[in-house]
């Protein structure tokens, strides 16, 4: 069962491994990053995280589709699935997986970007895909960790400010 969609352009690091898996009681992981499945050494890396009580899979976006749509990801317990920006997400979304809630953890763009924390930096681009989410009601959830009160997405006008 998927109990937290993440969008982390940093995907799997210690405020996920740290913070949210023991917050969340997570028994895997799943990176959908066509990127990061493509890249033996960064695969092994993130692979390297697994444990007895965690177990982390690396996998490209259309892999974690159909393991979020079959049985097979259910048989792992509790979820969280990670992906590198809101464009994949929407895509996840897009293609039948089910969430309700979308979790921005780390998001940076730096030219003609709209900080909103720290950690969050949007482009037009992602408040258009936020929009679509929104709009199919999925609530956004902007937190780096799950200590912290998430942060209201607010639309911009459309300048990218």
């Amino acid at each position: 069962m998927i109990i937290l969609v993440r969008v982390d352009d940093r995907l799997l690091h210690g405020q996920i491994i740290c913070s949210w898996v023991p917050y969340l009681k997570a028994d895997a992981l799943i990176v959908a990053s066509d990127n990061a499945a493509g890249d033996m050494l960064t695969n092994q890396i993130m692979q390297a995280c697994s444990c007895d009580e965690l177990s982390v899979n690396v996998m490209k976006l259309d892999d974690a589709v159909k393991c979020a749509r079959s049985s097979a990801c259910n048989g792992q317990g509790r979820v969280i699935l990670i992906v590198g920006n809101i464009r994949d997400a929407l895509r996840l979304h897009d293609a039948g997986v089910d969430f309700t809630s979308l979790n921005l953890g780390n998001v940076h763009h730096e030219e003609g970007g709209r900080v909103v924390t720290e950690s969050v930096i949007l482009n037009r681009e992602d408040d258009e895909y936020i929009g679509r989410l929104e709009s199919d009601g999925v609530t956004i959830d902007i937190r780096d960790i799950p200590e912290r009160p998430p942060v209201k997405h607010t639309h911009t006008d459309g300048c990218g400010r």
